[in-house]
């Protein structure tokens, strides 16, 4: 079993049985090219105008989740997200003093990055001023977390970010018990100037 998000039984059942459905790397490519996908049109050619976004997260038939689920993931951040039936990926919109689109999912392995790099140096080059953001990569608790990517300073004082998480469970007993996949999440993010991404 892979670590999995809360957001929801019937998605957590849905995505289990994708996870079964074809062999890993096959999957994990296929994965990563939809969720690619998804940022690309959501995430990066619609935000950060929230209802542009909203109006493409619903003409894909996402569902918008309960303020109650939202608060599990985002704590006490303004913030909506959205999941899919098939329990493949939810989308996330927060909003300042992180204002954010973000496409997460859960699988048991990393696939082929080349459609999320794609989709980012695309960004990139209609809007100048990218470089690379310093790594982070830490543990918080039995959570190791590693993020990776690119930002820019823009006019109006604030910072644009577009980066990509990946966490997975360290400890041995909970990887024994079965906790051994990742949880991944792309983001583009505009900050405050006093921000800092997470």
């Amino acid at each position: 079993m892979v670590c999995i998000m809360a957001y929801g039984g019937s998605y957590m059942s849905a995505f289990l049985g994708l996870l079964l459905a074809q062999p890993a790397d096959a999957q994990a490519d296929a994965t990563l090219s939809k969720m690619a996908a998804l940022y690309e049109d959501i995430c990066l050619d619609a935000f950060p105008d929230a209802g542009k976004a909203e109006a493409r997260i619903l003409a894909l038939g996402a569902i918008e989740l309960s303020p109650e689920v939202v608060k599990v993931t985002m704590r006490d951040d303004p913030a909506r997200g959205w999941g899919f039936e098939d329990g493949s990926a939810t989308i996330w919109l927060e909003f300042p003093p992180f204002y954010a689109c973000s496409v997460r999912w859960n699988m048991p392995d990393m696939g082929d990055l080349s459609p999320y790099r794609d989709a980012v140096e695309a960004y990139a080059k209609t809007n100048a001023g990218f470089a690379p953001m310093d790594p982070m990569d830490v543990d918080q608790g039995d959570i190791h977390i590693q993020l990776t990517g690119e930002a820019r300073d823009l006019s109006n004082g604030t910072k644009e970010t577009l980066f990509m998480v990946v966490q997975n469970i360290r400890n041995e007993e909970r990887r024994a018990a079965g906790e051994t996949g990742l949880v991944v999440r792309f983001v583009h993010q505009i900050m405050v100037p006093s921000a800092e991404a997470r």
